[in-house]
């Protein structure tokens, strides 16, 4: 088992596997709540969002629009298919590491579609406060 897999299984443990809808589920369908209650659910973990190299810096400002996050940490090599991300060609170097208390409006989680992870959207994406980062962190 790789040591991704493990992370994934400990946090799908940890947010209870019964509490993560099935991958078809629709957004619209997904229970919303408040960063409160998913820090508490995820034990005052953070929530990592993705980033290809063309979007460095795009979001130290925060967005308006829907974001995908996920608790567990992949390295480079295993992150497009453990979240199966769109524009599989952009290596993801980059992580914005989001603080939940910081957040309205967070459905889920939900198992990714064809991937091996699970995820939560910020449904009305994210204000520069909530980056617990000082900026985007390299993985390496």
């Amino acid at each position: 088992m790789s040591v991704s897999r493990l992370a994934t299984h400990l946090d799908l443990h940890m947010v209870g596997p019964e509490n993560v809808a099935p991958c078809n589920t629709p957004t619209g369908d997904l229970p919303v709540r408040n960063g409160v209650a998913i820090s508490e659910e995820l034990g005052g973990r953070k929530l990592l969002h993705f980033l290809a190299l063309k979007t460095l810096g795009t979001y130290r400002a925060g967005t308006q629009r829907e974001i995908f996050t996920t608790p567990t940490p992949y390295p480079e090599e295993e992150v497009i298919r453990s979240l199966e991300l769109p524009g599989a060609g952009y290596a993801r170097k980059h992580v914005l590491v989001l603080d939940p208390l910081m957040l309205d409006d967070i459905a889920g989680p939900r198992h990714v579609a064809w991937g091996n992870s699970f995820e939560y959207i910020l449904l009305g994406g994210f204000k520069a406060s909530a980056i617990a980062s000082k900026w985007e962190v390299e993985l390496w």
